[in-house]
């Protein structure tokens, strides 16, 4: 047995947690001590074992502290009372003797900190409460038909009234209750018998146990329609001007406080600043809380649309342009273009927050200067966040930014099917998924944007069913298009137009109730797809590029239609602009060659401009 004297050159459960000199320090074995040497035994650099709260916000300030402090209190139970009450003392005995165990002798899969924490809240909980239910004292009384029962109740209690019960939920449910079979021979009275023994795992137990069993490819996020969208980012958009309505609101008050403005005036003058800003209302009126509110909504909302961030990592992102955004300029085809970035921190399956770049556009520069001309006064208090809580030091919890949200679409009354949308965070990392397939972007450069590590992540958000739905989107288009072209007498230029004449003549000649069918059979010939300078009725066999577009030539491939009006001035000026680039190049062949053969293009439509071809 460890003596009392040794405790006091012992390191912390965290210090053996992170594995700090391991080849020089010895760890107490947590059976080996009575009760007075867990009195003195200390898990962090500012708790102790005996003590209810162990903080460990000392050895991880980058944290929020409500993430790295576990509070025993919390383990409530179906009286009312939670596990520190006197005459629970054997279950919290026993809670603490498992989580130290977790500190100093980990699982073999290691996880976070914060993951640990986190299972306490379920897993444990929940089989404390059976057995205070059941007069059970230990967790080592528990045999194989108690275990059985235990999970039975797990499964049928659904606390997500009107809903069927997930296999996901059931995982949540259930965390940790295997680490604490895996961690029952470091204990005095842990559990013997795996309850997960006749399943294999905790997720089969949750598959066969759930009324629906969800795929790893399947999401359960409900899907945000694309009008949704659209309304979301107008109104986000229109909202940033509410940044220099709460600056003036701020403004006033100080006045105020100075005497400078009276407490007559007051009212009038915010009241005339609403005005000005369209939002006074007298039926609701506006407060700076709520202003401050819709602000963070609407920055939100422009910031995950168009990043395709978790909630986490919009949480990270830190206040000053310095720390949240960068502009990379890049050689393309021998240009200079400028790439944006948000910078912010990601915390998923890192042990420390780890820098990540995020691609984006201009737009969210806009959302964040906006937001931090709201967030400065929590900034000189030492808040370092952009979305910065009011009454911390941390950036907003989710539930204020979830709350935020639904508020938010109630304000703008943005519906779907006669109803609110019930607007949640992670919806947005779905839509910016949906929108980036749609433009064609692999699953590889898709993985790459959202930080997934595993690919098969990446297909959740790109799964079969998207791409179905997305064809049959590009179909319905395809056919709009097709009845544009093919219906009217636009002039067109192109490889293709010799094609669309011939297709032109033939649709003229059909009867006018076989017109409908010869348009809806055009897509089933091949789908119609934007390029730079008009479409692509892509067909392999006849397509020049090889399904590269950056190799498109649309002046002699059969798959090209150019609508002629308004463009001979653009293809001149490319033309000019391509043989300055040829001049700015000429040490580089290989790029001269490239500028050359685009140049060759540009005269091949100016020649059909000027031709008689370029008209039905």
């Amino acid at each position: 047995m460890t003596s009392a004297s040794h405790l006091k050159i012992e390191p912390s459960a965290w210090e053996r947690f992170k594995g700090v000199e391991k080849d020089e320090v010895r760890y107490l074995d947590i059976k080996c001590l009575g009760e007075e040497g867990k009195d003195k035994l200390r898990v962090s650099g500012s708790s102790c074992y005996r003590e209810n709260v162990w903080d460990f916000t000392q050895e991880y300030p980058e944290y929020r502290s409500s993430d790295v402090t576990l509070n025993f209190r919390k383990i409530k139970f179906s009286d009312g009372s939670d596990i520190t009450d006197l005459k629970k003392s054997l279950y919290l005995d026993q809670a603490k003797e498992y989580v130290y165990t977790l500190l100093v002798q980990p699982p073999w899969s290691r996880p976070k900190l914060t993951t640990y924490f986190s299972s306490i809240k379920n897993g444990l909980k929940a089989i404390f409460n059976y057995m205070f239910e059941n007069g059970f004292n230990y967790l080592s009384e528990l045999d194989k038909y108690d275990l059985d029962e235990f999970l039975g109740q797990l499964a049928i209690r659904n606390h997500c009234i009107g809903r069927a019960i997930t296999n996901r939920t059931l995982t949540s449910r259930s965390q940790g209750l295997d680490w604490l079979y895996e961690q029952s021979t470091k204990m005095r009275h842990g559990l013997r018998i795996n309850p997960f023994r006749d399943f294999g795992s905790r997720t089969q137990w949750a598959a066969s146990a759930a009324e629906i069993a969800l795929g790893r490819k399947e999401s359960s996020t409900r899907e945000m329609p694309d009008s949704v969208a659209g309304e979301l980012v107008a109104c986000a958009i229109k909202d940033l001007q509410l940044a220099d309505a709460l600056v003036e609101m701020r403004r006033l008050k100080a006045q105020y406080e100075c005497r400078e403005v009276t407490q007559d005036e007051l009212p009038v003058r915010i009241s005339g600043v609403f005005k000005e800003y369209g939002v006074y209302d007298p039926g609701s009126p506006c407060t700076e809380r709520k202003l401050a509110s819709r602000l963070r909504a609407a920055a939100y909302v422009i910031v995950a649309i168009f990043t395709g961030m978790r909630i986490s990592e919009v949480q990270e992102i830190r206040f000053g342009a310095e720390n949240n955004w960068l502009v990379q300029k890049v050689d393309i085809d021998g240009g200079i273009k400028n790439l944006h970035f948000v910078v912010t921190h990601t915390r998923k399956l890192e042990p420390r927050p780890r820098e990540y770049h995020w691609q984006t556009i201009p737009i969210v520069q806009e959302a964040i200067e906006a937001l931090e001309k709201v967030s400065y006064p929590f900034f000189e208090k030492g808040n370092p966040y952009l979305f910065a809580s009011p009454r911390s030091k941390y950036s907003v919890s989710k539930t204020s930014l979830d709350f935020s949200l639904k508020a938010f679409a109630r304000v703008h009354r943005i519906r779907h099917a006669g109803d609110i949308w019930p607007l949640a965070s992670h919806q947005f990392r779905k839509k910016f998924a949906r929108i980036l397939v749609r433009q064609g972007l692999g699953l590889r450069a898709l993985q790459d944007q959202l930080k997934h590590y595993d690919i098969e992540m990446t297909k959740v958000y790109g799964d079969p069913n998207l791409y179905a739905e997305l064809q049959a989107e590009k179909f319905e288009l395809s056919e709009e298009l097709l009845e544009e072209f093919v219906g009217s007498q636009i002039p067109v230029i192109g490889g293709g137009a010799e094609e669309l004449h011939a297709l032109r003549k033939e649709f003229i000649g059909l009867a006018k109730k076989d017109r409908g069918a010869f348009l809806k059979s055009l897509p089933e010939r091949a789908l119609v797809e934007q390029t730079d300078d008009g479409l692509c009725f892509y067909r392999a066999k006849k397509a020049l590029c090889g399904g590269d577009k950056s190799n498109c030539r649309p002046a002699d491939c059969n798959n090209s239609w150019i609508p002629a009006s308004g463009k001979k001035r653009t293809l001149i000026w490319r033309k000019q602009e391509n043989e300055r680039m040829v001049s700015f190049f000429k040490n580089q062949p290989l790029k001269v060659s490239f500028l050359r053969g685009r140049i060759e293009e540009i005269d091949k439509l100016l020649r059909q401009l000027d031709g008689p071809e370029d008209q039905p």
